[in-house]
C-alpha cells in the first residue's frame, strides 16, 4: 500500500485516470512513498518537477486505490477509473448498492422535497446515497439519508481540505459520521468550475442507478446521467409539471431513454432489492390540514383558492399551509402548493 504523502504528490500531478495508471504501472509496487516517487527513474524530468515540497498532512485522511477491497466495485468496473481518491469517513462495502440523487443547485421547493423523500425512503432499505455536496437537490438528498440513520457519500469537486460550498460544512461533518466525503483531487485543490464534471465521473462510476430529480438544460447532473447510461447504469428522472423549465433536462433524459421514476419501490425492484418497512412515525392533523391534504393533488394549488374555498383566513391558511410543508406532506411548487 502506498502512503498518504505518495498519493498526495501523485495526484497533484492532476493526470486524467488513464496516464495516471500508466505511470503508475511504470512506477511499480515498490514505489510506495513520496521519497521513492521523488528519486524513481521511472518518473520523467517533467513530472518531477511538477511535484509539491513534503508537507505535514492532516490526520483521518484515508486512501483506497483502484486494488484495495475498499474501492467501490462499481467504479472499479468503469472503462476509465481514477486509480485511487482520498476519503474522510468510511466507506461502505464493495459490493453495497448505491445510487446517486442529482439535479440543480437553483432548485424548488418541490424538487427539494422530492429528492430529500426518495432519499429517505432509499436509505431505510439499506441504499447509499451519493451526491455531490452541493446547494439543492444535492445538500437534499444527503439530508434525506441522514435524517432516517442511513448511509450517504459526497463526492467533492475540490480537495478534502477546500470544501465547497464552505455553507455545508455542518453537512459535510454529518456526511462523514455516517458515511464518507470523497474526492479523486490532492488536497490543497481548490473547487475550479472545471473540476466538478470531472468529478462527475466518479459519482457516475460509483453507483448502479442515478436519479435526476430536478435539471434544466445545461445542468451537470446531465452529464452524470449520461455517464451513467454510457456505462450501463440505470438512469430515473422524476417527474414535474409539463411547463416546469426546471425540469427540461431531466424531461430530454426521458425522451432519451431514462426511466420515469414514481415511487422508491421501482428503483428497488430494478436493483434486486426489497422496500424494508419502517414504523412511521405517527402525525396528527388538525381538521383543516385534513382538508387542505383532501383538496391538494400534483397540480400546484394557489393558497388564496384554498383560503376562499374552505372559509379561512389567508393567515392561518399559510400557517396550515407551512405546518403541512415541514412534515414533507406538502411542497411549494409554480407558486402554490401540490400534495407529495
Amino acid at each position: 500500500m502506498r502512503d498518504l504523502g505518495f498519493w498526495q504528490a501523485f495526484l497533484s500531478l492532476d493526470l486524467p485516470p488513464r496516464k495516471a495508471r500508466d505511470v503508475l504501472e511504470r512506477l511499480g509496487p515498490q514505489c510506495v512513498s513520496y521519497e521513492d516517487l521523488q528519486t524513481s527513474p521511472a518518473l520523467d524530468r517533467e513530472l518531477k518537477s511538477k511535484l509539491p515540497p513534503a508537507t505535514k498532512l492532516p490526520v483521518g485522511i484515508q486512501v483506497a486505490e483502484l486494488d484495495d477491497d475498499r474501492f467501490p466495485e462499481c467504479l472499479k468496473l468503469v472503462r476509465d477509473p481514477v486509480p485511487a481518491f482520498m476519503f474522510r469517513g468510511t466507506l461502505p462495502p464493495p459490493e453495497a448498492s448505491c445510487v446517486a440523487i442529482v439535479g440543480t443547485r437553483k432548485a424548488s421547493t418541490y424538487g427539494r422535497a422530492v429528492a430529500r423523500k426518495l432519499a429517505s425512503q432509499l436509505a431505510e432499505s439499506g441504499v447509499t446515497i451519493v451526491s455531490g455536496g452541493a446547494h439543492g437537490i444535492d445538500a437534499e438528498a444527503h439530508e434525506g439519508a441522514l435524517s432516517v440513520g442511513g448511509k450517504t457519500i459526497a463526492v467533492l469537486g475540490s480537495g478534502l481540505d477546500k470544501l465547497y460550498p464552505a455553507a455545508n460544512r455542518s453537512l459535510f461533518s454529518r456526511i462523514a459520521e455516517s458515511g464518507a466525503i470523497v474526492s479523486q483531487f490532492a488536497l490543497g485543490t481548490k473547487p475550479h468550475y472545471w473540476r466538478f464534471p470531472i468529478r462527475n465521473f466518479v459519482i457516475a462510476g460509483m453507483c448502479h442507478a442515478v436519479i435526476v430529480v430536478e435539471a434544466p438544460e445545461g445542468s451537470g447532473s446531465l452529464q452524470t446521467a449520461h455517464i451513467a447510461a454510457d456505462e450501463g447504469r440505470h438512469v430515473f428522472a422524476t417527474p414535474a409539471a409539463f411547463d416546469n423549465d426546471s425540469h427540461r433536462g431531466s424531461f430530454r433524459l426521458i425522451n432519451d431513454g431514462a426511466t420515469l421514476l414514481y415511487d422508491a419501490n421501482q428503483l428497488l425492484t430494478a436493483l434486486g432489492l426489497e422496500r424494508k418497512e419502517t414504523k412511521q412515525k405517527e402525525i396528527l392533523l388538525s381538521e383543516i390540514q385534513e382538508r387542505i391534504l383532501a383538496r391538494l393533488t400534483k397540480e400546484p394549488e394557489l393558497a388564496d383558492n384554498l383560503s376562499e374555498e374552505m372559509g379561512v383566513s389567508p393567515g392561518i391558511m399559510l400557517s396550515e399551509l407551512t405546518n403541512l410543508e415541514l412534515e414533507g406532506l406538502i411542497a411549494r411548487a409554480a407558486g402554490g402548493y401540490v400534495r407529495l
